[in-house]
């Protein structure tokens, strides 16, 4: 069964957004570029959808004239780690290692995959962060999207995708989108806990019906 294409781009897109909600702290320039993507009414996927417009609603009502400094202080109590026990580390070395520390073997193993590929981190985040891991699978469906089905690259892209899930996305993320909602008070992190399960569920879901179809 051949992909979707405009689920292949849904996919993308969504996966490009969630990597930037976990990346780094939301400041006004973010603010606004998440606005003008219609979040409201973003997504069919229903996790995604409700997460989207949980987001949108604390972006668009009455807010303290601070709001983003105290979002920027919840970004670093939660996942930088100023929270100590209660932070949600977003680094996969974290929730894999016996030691729970970061730059453990899941890093390693992540920029092997990444560097075989040809991607190459040039960013502060160590590779095993979520949103470094949530830029190579939307780089891999953008790649998948635009590769013909008789291409030879065509099956290598859709098995290192499904790897990629099972190895590095499946066995950390419910851990951590639980600690999300452990550790944040507001409601703009558990839009973006929302967000990203749901989008691993779609991939999952797109995945498996090309494979049954």
């Amino acid at each position: 069964m051949a992909f979707d294409y405009l689920e292949l781009l849904d996919l993308e897109i969504n996966y490009k957004v969630i990597s930037r909600l976990f990346g780094e702290e939301i400041d006004q320039a973010a603010a606004d570029w998440l606005l003008s993507l219609g979040l409201d009414d973003f997504c069919d996927e229903p996790l995604i959808r409700r997460g989207a417009q949980i987001i949108h609603e604390e972006l668009t009502k009455e807010q303290p004239d601070n709001y983003l400094d105290l979002l920027a202080a919840e970004y670093a109590a939660a996942f930088i780690g100023t929270a100590g026990s209660k932070a949600a580390y977003p680094y996969e070395s974290v929730y894999t290692s016996p030691q729970q520390l970061v730059m453990q073997k899941a890093f390693e193993d992540v920029r092997k995959i990444l560097n075989a590929r040809g991607v190459f981190n040039d960013s502060e985040l160590y590779d095993d962060h979520i949103a470094i891991e949530l830029q190579y699978l939307a780089y891999l469906v953008e790649k998948l999207r635009n590769t013909e089905e008789n291409s030879p690259e065509y099956e290598p892209l859709i098995e290192d995708q499904e790897s990629f899930l099972d190895d590095h996305i499946h066995n950390w993320v419910p851990k951590f989108t639980s600690q999300i909602k452990a550790s944040v008070r507001s409601r703009f992190y558990l839009g973006a806990a929302m967000m990203l399960a749901g989008a691993v569920r779609e991939h999952d879901r797109i995945l498996r019906n090309h494979r049954l179809g």
